[in-house]
């Protein structure tokens, strides 16, 4: 396995090596979670508070409303309780918002997804196939 460079170590030594290449990371996608920020960014061991954008607009009952107060509230609040217990801040679901993906850099995350493999490559195929279309049309 690539966390043993690929060697066989005694088993004494696997427990150190696999928890230093292990990140221990909460999904913040429900209004629950957010209102025991404090305690959860306050367990050992966890490792990064990640804000799932999408979740947490349909816990809310709002699907896709990124610019809902409620939405940019959740944002500052987990980042702020990350903040006090020295965690670090991810967030997803905003790839479509380089706007808030931005933003919410400058309100100190600092792990950002902005898409996924599926989402690349559809984009890629689709491009693929559009230049081919016009190279068919207008050979």
């Amino acid at each position: 396995m690539p966390q043993f460079r690929y060697q066989n170590p005694a088993p004494g030594e696997t427990h150190g090596i696999m928890n230093e290449a292990t990140s221990v990371v909460i999904m913040v996608e429900s209004g629950a979670t957010l209102d025991r920020l404090d305690e959860i960014a306050a367990v050992e061991g966890v490792d990064m508070l990640f804000i799932g954008s999408n979740d947490l607009c349909s816990d809310f009952g709002i699907p896709g409303a990124f610019d809902d107060p409620r939405l940019t509230d959740a944002f500052a609040r987990t980042i702020d309780a990350a903040r006090k217990h020295g965690k670090h801040v991810g967030v997803g679901g905003l790839g479509g918002r380089p706007d808030l993906v931005a933003r919410m850099v400058g309100m100190g995350a600092r792990y950002v997804s902005i898409g996924a493999d599926l989402t690349f490559l559809a984009s890629a195929g689709k491009a693929a196939a559009t230049l081919v279309h016009e190279l068919a049309t207008n050979p």
